[in-house]
């Protein structure tokens, strides 16, 4: 039995992975060049990745976001007898706040109030804290040197300090959005209990918003080195069509993915240095970003309904597989994920291509108070079939588009005139059709109430 681990690149389009990611492409034993995600956004993504099942089936998505549900045999883990399932997220929306560590035998969250998990959260230790300025200070540094991790703790509350002093100075963030955090923690998990061992970890440093930080590499965007993109209206960026924004922002999402290509080979080597068993890794993206290309249909961001070829195109490769297969041109879908992780801890490169793969996606994803509020367009449900050289979509409200893509042209799609019959699609590859899914959408249970230091996390990425 193999030890596997599973990396998701949050927010990685194809097209720029393949562009900014060398490294782990020229380490990998197989690359699935036609790898889509099974929805686009991280909380469908994510139930579907780990369960295999569209999000009309498993029942996690933008009108359910909660995984509580879930226990390990619900998931492809439930298969790994023997196993250690660990997982370290830096995503809230796949984090302990909504039940995603309830998987797993062990779990870590990890954020900008928490870079070393074991110690106290900062958030929500200043969310509980009644007193103001001094006061507050010296309650926590009781509190810390109590705790059961006091280094650690003292360690997270003056990061904090050092982002907050530094985030108003005109110079690089010197921290950065989690990936050290999150594979220094990941290699203690590992080491901390026997193999097999099975690992998910979620890195968030290629989700906006972006600022240059140090390790990005400063030749490969223009953006200044103080400049944010949360200071900027995107949707008016867009309006007036200011390429100069645009591309800056273009350039920092490529250092970034530049940044975790150097993080993650980094990660591979120490791992494979430190385990007895052979370790394979799975390298792949929950989905990818908008970034108003044409191809991109003049589309910005991932919270607004979409199945674009920029949000479903995904990497997908695996460091130190068992055998060296190759490139893979056929479909591959993450409902497919499980097998292959399945497959590769057995020691075998299960085949996990095929002809036609669904994706589906159901609602928006964005600031949680307007979810009562948005236009029909963006809150609709949607679901595609990808089949040859063309993608079928078709929508809530009775809508329908075909899209010619090119095997060569990562994330790149072109919409064309062309009718389609919906129902053989339906039929085959979904368990009911998409009204029948639409109409539940309302049912499901609201997203579960969270703590203020998690609604603060969710507000700096744009969600409330």
């Amino acid at each position: 039995m193999r030890n596997v681990v599973l990396l998701c690149l949050d927010t990685v389009r194809k097209d720029y992975f393949n562009r900014y990611a060398p490294r782990l492409q020229d380490r990998a034993d197989v690359v699935y060049d036609q790898c889509r995600a099974v929805s686009s956004w991280s909380v469908s993504s994510h139930a579907s990745m780990f369960t295999g099942d569209l999000p009309s089936d498993n029942g996690i998505h933008a009108y359910h976001r909660d995984f509580s549900g879930l226990a390990r045999e619900d998931t492809f883990m439930g298969a790994l007898d023997g196993y250690r399932t660990l997982g370290v997220s830096a995503n809230v929306w796949a984090s302990s706040a909504f039940g995603f560590d309830g998987m797993f035998d062990e779990f870590s969250d990890v954020s900008p109030d928490r870079r070393f998990p074991e110690g106290i959260h900062v958030g929500q230790f200043g969310q509980r804290c009644e007193r103001e300025g001094l006061g507050k200070q010296v309650a926590f540094l009781r509190a810390a040197l109590a705790h059961d991790h006091p280094l650690q703790s003292l360690a997270n509350g003056a990061l904090v300090q050092f982002d907050d002093v530094t985030a108003r100075l005109p110079i690089p963030k010197p921290l950065d959005d989690g990936a050290k955090s999150i594979t220094r923690r990941a290699r203690s998990m590992i080491g901390d209990g026997p193999e097999p061992f099975f690992l998910f970890a979620n890195l968030m440093d290629a989700h906006g918003p972006l600022r240059h930080i140090v390790g990005f590499d400063r030749d490969l965007h223009e953006a200044p080195l103080d400049w944010t993109s949360e200071t900027e209206s995107w949707a008016d960026v867009l309006d007036v069509g200011d390429e100069r924004l645009i591309e800056r922002y273009r350039g920092l999402y490529g250092a970034s993915i530049d940044y975790l290509d150097r993080v993650v080979c980094s990660f591979v080597d120490a791992v494979q240095a430190a385990t007895d068993r052979e370790t394979t890794f799975v390298i792949t993206a929950d989905h990818g970003d908008n970034l108003g290309h044409e191809s991109d249909d003049g589309q910005w961001g991932h919270v607004a309904s979409s199945l674009s070829e920029a949000l479903l195109h995904v990497p997908q490769v695996v460091v130190n597989a068992p055998e060296s297969v190759g490139r893979v041109r056929e479909y591959v879908s993450h409902l497919s994920l499980g097998d292959l992780v399945v497959g590769l801890a057995g020691g075998e490169v299960p085949d996990v291509g095929r002809e036609r793969i669904p994706a589906e996606r159901a609602g928006y994803s964005g600031k949680l108070h307007r979810m009562d509020r948005v236009s029909a367009e963006t809150n609709r449900a949607l679901r595609c079939v990808y089949d040859g050289d063309r993608k079928y979509v078709w929508d809530g409200n009775g809508g329908q588009e075909v899209y010619r893509l090119d095997a060569d042209r990562a994330s790149w799609e072109e919409r064309v005139d062309e009718a389609f019959e919906i129902e053989p699609y339906e039929s085959e590859l979904f368990s009911e059709p998409l009204s029948g899914f639409a109409d539940r959408l309302g049912d499901g249970s609201a997203t579960p109430e969270v703590d203020a230091a998690t609604a603060d996390r969710l507000r700096d990425l744009g969600y409330m």
